[in-house]
């Protein structure tokens, strides 16, 4: 046996040569090796290194996007997919030219595989510091209410925001806003609003490389109805003794307009401020300080430039009182108020009645003796007084109606005779 093993030993090994290289030859004819070429994405690993160092990356150049070239059997090949290529880079290898290796492995027919390549051997990073900022949130408001109505305040669900982001796009904010428009509203607009950061432009800036704490706001503008209405102010008191109130006052808009909800303005048909004109014992002009917005119902406002942000300086005019002596036909005075049963006359219907009267000089002018109407109410001074009515004489005080801002300057009684009738 060993004789016919050895028996032309070289002849053999040389027959075994050939079956093999037959072999490989037909193998590779009926299932050649081949390359095919696939386009994968690198997956980036650990990105949580350079952010934690304070750095923002972004891929140059597309170079996380590579050709790979598989080489293998057709057999192989056939059964080989992109989804089977593995191109990771781990970002804590970044080199100091910012560049990251490229790792490829394959998951399927691995042991089948004669070979991967790349000509991309690395992805390229751009890197920039992080800058955070925190920013508040304006409002801005676009367009008008409908006529007869202004915007109120606006409020948001939250007043600050912070940003993170590449130095670069961070340095160019200048602030952060939501946009409302309050175009013909009548009443309060709430909405959710995404959050606009602007450059010092006022240009919006593109926000995806951008972190932000929150995207969105709930965001209320108010609408308020707008009113006009009379300010009223009467001076209260009387001036010193000789002097008279001449009717001037001045830095007093006879109106002004005021805004509020509805339902609280249309109940409002004045304001009146004339609880802080006392104007007791003055004896020249006198100012007063006076804000408005102490006279507004809670939830209301005055619309427009009035006075000093609404504080009003307004002056009372007083002049020295003047005197004047009226002369009275008797015959004009008039009694009445006499209780039933009796009757009543002036007593001396020959000699005039004088009534001093003061005021302003200007006023006092102004007084037509005839077309005063003198009264004397018998009932009226006897209710006052406790008395009952018997004949005889009786000094009643004189009645007249006199303009306004002139007085009596002393009570004037006139002397009736009542009888029995």
């Amino acid at each position: 046996m060993k004789k016919w093993i050895t028996n032309n030993l070289g002849l053999k090994i040389l027959a075994l040569l050939v079956s093999v290289g037959l072999w490989i030859i037909a193998i590779n004819i009926n299932d050649p090796v081949s390359e095919n070429t696939y386009t994968v994405n690198v997956s980036l690993q650990n990105a949580g290194v350079l952010s934690s160092a304070g750095k923002y990356f972004e891929v140059k150049d597309n170079s996380d996007r590579i050709k790979v070239v598989i080489r293998g059997t057709r057999t192989a090949l056939s059964q080989f997919n992109q989804a089977d290529i593995v191109a990771t880079a781990d970002l804590s290898k970044i080199t100091e030219d910012n560049l990251v290796p490229i790792d490829l492995s394959t998951t399927k027919q691995s042991d089948k595989i004669e070979g991967i390549r790349s000509e991309s051997q690395y992805v390229k990073l751009a890197l920039e510091d992080v800058r955070r900022l925190q920013m508040p949130i304006e409002v801005k408001v676009l367009n008008d209410p409908q006529d007869g109505y202004i915007l109120g305040s606006t409020q948001t669900s939250q007043n600050v925001v912070i940003i993170s982001g590449p130095e670069s796009i961070i340095n160019q904010v200048e602030s952060a806003a939501v946009e409302i428009d309050v175009s013909g509203a009548t009443t309060d607009v709430k909405i959710s609003l995404p959050i606009h950061l602007y450059s010092k432009g006022d240009d919006i800036i593109d926000t995806t490389k951008v972190n932000m704490s929150v995207q969105e706001i709930s965001t209320t503008a108010s609408i308020l109805q707008k009113a006009v209405v009379p300010l009223i102010a009467i001076p209260q008191g009387t001036p010193t003794q000789g002097y008279v109130l001449n009717g001037i006052i001045e830095g007093l808009p006879t109106e002004i307009t005021i805004a509020g909800k509805s339902n609280i303005v249309s109940k409002i048909p004045y304001i009146d401020i004339s609880e802080s004109l006392d104007v007791n014992d003055i004896y020249q002009n006198t100012s007063y300080e006076i804000n408005i917005n102490d006279y507004l119902p809670d939830g209301v406002s005055m619309v427009g430039n009035v006075g000093n942000n609404g504080i009003l300086d307004i002056s009372v005019g007083v002049d020295k009182e003047s005197e004047r002596t009226i002369v009275l036909d008797p015959e004009a005075i008039q009694v009445i108020g006499v209780p039933e049963g009796y009757s009543a006359t002036v007593s001396d219907l020959e000699d005039d009645v004088e009534v001093p009267v003061s005021g302003l000089k200007s006023l006092l002018d102004t007084v037509d003796e005839s077309k005063l109407v003198p009264v004397i109410n018998v009932d009226k001074y006897l209710s006052n007084n406790g008395l009952t009515i018997e004949k005889g004489h009786i000094d009643i005080p004189l009645d007249i109606t006199l303009p306004d801002n002139v007085r009596l300057s002393r009570e004037v009684k006139v002397r009736i005779t009542v009888t029995e009738e």
